[in-house]
């Protein structure tokens, strides 16, 4: 009998399920432009991932998102990192982890979106529970549900975003939520 071999053992493999680990949530084609890898590799590489339970896809929408089976997970995750995957998502998020709460028409003045394309975000942001929207008189306000999970999850993988913003708010969360404990 054959010794099992460790599906970690190549380094173009090692690579994905790296980047994977660091950077939850990555479609198919961010991940190809992180490792360099051709198409085909990469997704004969991901199959052979998945079938040995080290990665796990999941469908959103048009999207198969990447999750490493063998990381540790920060709360909500796989719930919420699919959608701050989404630039315009992630500033309204971060808007109001700032603001605390704020109606359609202020974040789209704020974050410089059409109140449309807002609400659409908002909607999915809604839906998916990240954010709560309550009516006050006329008006909906918009804040974020879960503020320890969301920021811990920028804090924990602000670079695999690659955006200023995230950058700076982890700053001020770090310092905010280190003084407060």
């Amino acid at each position: 009998m054959r010794e099992l071999e460790d599906p970690l053992a190549l380094e173009s493999r090692n690579s994905i399920y790296k980047s994977i680990s660091k950077n939850p949530g990555l479609h198919f084609r961010e991940l190809q432009r992180r490792t360099k890898l051709a198409v085909g590799t990469l997704q004969y590489h991901l199959d052979y991932l998945q079938k040995n339970h080290l990665v796990r896809g999941e469908r959103e929408g048009k999207f198969v998102r990447f999750y490493s089976v063998r990381a540790k997970t920060i709360g909500e995750e796989t719930k919420i990192m699919p959608l701050l995957r989404h630039e315009s998502m992630r500033h309204i998020v971060l808007y109001l982890m700032e603001k605390q709460r704020a109606t359609n028409k202020v974040i789209a003045r704020e974050t410089g979106l059409s109140p449309s394309t807002v609400s659409w975000h908002l909607k999915k942001l809604a839906e998916s529970g990240v954010i709560i929207k309550k009516r006050s008189g006329k008006k909906s306000f918009f804040s974020v549900a879960n503020k320890s999970d969301v920021g811990k999850l920028l804090v924990h993988y602000r670079k695999s975003f690659l955006d200023g913003l995230v950058d700076g708010f982890a700053e001020i969360w770090k310092e905010e939520y280190l003084v407060e404990k």
